[in-house]
């Protein structure tokens, strides 16, 4: 064979191609070019997931994850959430970015920290956060948005210019074509009540492809109030008195007939576990004391299990399970006596490490448990990438979508969590609680409020001239939290732990948990790790740089509104 007989490549590729074709398609050699052959099928691409997904994002204020059984609660206060798990997705370190309601809340509505975001403060006026929220996303894409909120930090504003409570549509209400609230509970009591309107929402929207917000107060202070009998007593010590009703008081402010419920006006009198009345320790709680308040806080978490059993069968009845994504969160926790103290006032893990559950249709994914910290401005993308929708380019946190499915390598970095705690309590302390409340009957002893009209104008001077309100920061890995206290000196001066003791309380500037080996933070270790906290320090002041310069605008002469806590 001469050179001129063997094909080039490209000659030889192209006949065995021919032959290929002609096999596929059915030619044999004799048929001609004229007949028929079969048509190649290409499949059609797959339909977007928002297509057909609904969505329902289930925000429970207070609500700390390990006083749930899936998160190794020993006490029965979860069935229904513990039942859910084993179809989800369940978060072992999901952090919220504020101890705040709104603050946290909003940055898991926008995918960004709450500096960027604009919510930063109880006092707030109507349109300072103009960054797209997830409902306004997702009726973008054809979804009928509702809420049924019985967090009043969504709906309820307190005018102190004249003293009267207002419910305007604002930065929460926006974007969504029906935003319900609750009213008075069980004998008035308050508006943090289960939401069950959104079990007549549902019924009557079953057929429309929608997004439900339902946010519930019920687990926050006073625990329990609207928690009917017998499940609000079901945990109660045998024969316990509330202390506060033994205390030797003049004019015993709460009586016999006083609602046992653990209130505000109590709890935010004990430091270090001790009660305080007249700027002097009065009594010091006991065992049995501190047990009863986690007693009453259980009932209504278990109440609220309740209300999550009773949502999931109406699904099931209403055929809305499976093409429904189910997001249950804790917006924050809470402090119940570990620190000597309660409610949220700060960043303790108590209060920022929140229960995270994601249940797919079809129970994707059901059964895994997601270690690697998380966080809560991670939720917004989630959501979004699994629908097939964009997210938003101003988003801050990350689909978690690899990390369920397993695309991220074990040995990948863990992502910082940052925390703003914004704004301190003393902020709007003077027109919250010391006005507002005060007309609404909280409890002062004579000599307190004698002091009280000092106290208020002090926080007034000190906060007066600052454009944006102060606070702390924090940075937290899955080993460690350093938090920073950016103005110490004027928290030592201006703090409610100052006035109701009556004496001043020195406030570390830097302090430095070791997690693993003291995950109730009671430790400050700072100077036992200057490498470490050195090495954190810098990653936040980083951070917190950046957050600064593209900081949201607050301007102190914008028209403000307080958000009480009734």
């Amino acid at each position: 064979m001469n050179r001129s007989e063997i094909l080039p490549a490209h000659r030889i590729f192209s006949k065995i191609l021919l032959l290929f074709l002609c096999l596929t398609l059915g030619f044999d050699g004799t048929q001609s070019a004229s007949a028929e052959t079969t048509p190649i099928t290409v499949p059609p691409p797959p339909k977007p997931r928002h297509e057909d997904t609904n969505v329902i994002l289930i925000s429970l204020q207070c609500l700390r994850p390990d006083h749930l059984g899936l998160y190794g609660y020993q006490r029965k206060t979860s069935h229904n959430i513990d039942g859910l798990a084993p179809r989800s997705v369940v978060f072992d370190n999901a952090i919220s970015q504020a101890n705040l309601t709104p603050v946290a809340q909003m940055s898991v509505l926008t995918s960004q920290y709450p500096r960027i975001n604009g919510m930063i403060s109880f006092e707030i006026a109507k349109g300072q956060v103009s960054h797209r929220t997830l409902p306004e996303t997702l009726k973008l894409y054809g979804y009928t948005t509702a809420a049924t909120v019985s967090s009043p930090e969504f709906f309820l504003r307190y005018d102190a210019d004249n003293g009267t409570m207002v419910n305007p549509g604002d930065i929460f209400s926006r974007s969504f074509d029906y935003f319900g609230r609750t009213r008075k509970g069980p004998g008035g009591k308050s508006v943090r009540r289960l939401p069950t309107e959104a079990f007549q929402w549902l019924n009557q929207n079953k057929d429309q492809k929608f997004f439900l917000w339902i946010a519930s107060g019920l687990i926050h202070l006073p625990y329990a109030a609207t928690v009917p009998r017998p499940y609000q007593t079901m945990y109660d010590p045998s024969g316990y008195i509330p202390f506060w009703k033994r205390l030797p008081l003049p004019n015993q402010p709460w009586p016999p007939d006083t609602p046992e419920d653990p209130s505000y006006d109590v709890l935010s009198r004990v430091f270090n576990n001790t009660f305080y009345w007249d700027f002097k320790p009065l009594y010091k709680l006991t065992e049995e004391d501190v047990s009863f308040i986690n007693s009453r806080y259980d009932a209504g978490v278990y109440y609220t299990d309740l209300f999550i059993g009773n949502l999931l069968k109406l699904l099931d009845s209403l055929q809305l399970t499976e093409k429904t994504l189910i997001i249950l969160q804790s917006i924050h926790g809470e402090d119940l006596g570990e620190n000597g103290s309660y409610f949220h006032y700060d960043i303790t893990d108590s209060i920022i490490k929140n229960a995270l559950i994601m249940r797919f249709p079809g129970d994707e994914f059901g059964g895994r448990r997601i270690e690697r910290q998380i966080l809560g401005i991670d939720i917004m993308p989630t959501i979004l990438n699994y629908l097939d929708i964009p997210v938003n380019h101003e988003a801050q946190g990350n689909s978690l979508l690899p990390l369920i499915r397993g695309e991220v390598p074990a040995t990948a970095q863990t992502k910082p969590a940052f925390i703003d705690r914004l704004p301190w309590w003393e902020y709007t302390l003077d027109q919250w609680y010391l006005e507002f409340k005060s007309s609404q009957g909280a409890h002062f002893s004579p000599l307190e409020l004698q002091k009280i009209p000092t106290y208020q104008a002090l926080l007034r001077s000190r906060f007066g001239d600052l454009g944006y309100p102060p606070g702390d920061i924090g940075i937290r890995t899955n080993d460690w939290k350093l938090i920073l206290r950016k103005n110490r000196n004027l928290l030592e001066q201006v703090s409610w732990e100052n006035f109701i003791t009556g004496k001043s309380h020195e406030f570390a500037e830097i302090e430095l948990y070791d997690l693993k080996k003291d995950p109730a933070e009671q430790s400050n270790v700072v100077t036992q790790h200057p490498e470490t906290s050195a090495e954190l320090l810098k990653e936040l002041q980083a951070w917190d740089a950046t957050v600064i310069k593209h900081q949201a605008n607050f301007q102190k002469t914008d028209e403000r509104l307080i958000i009480p806590y009734p």
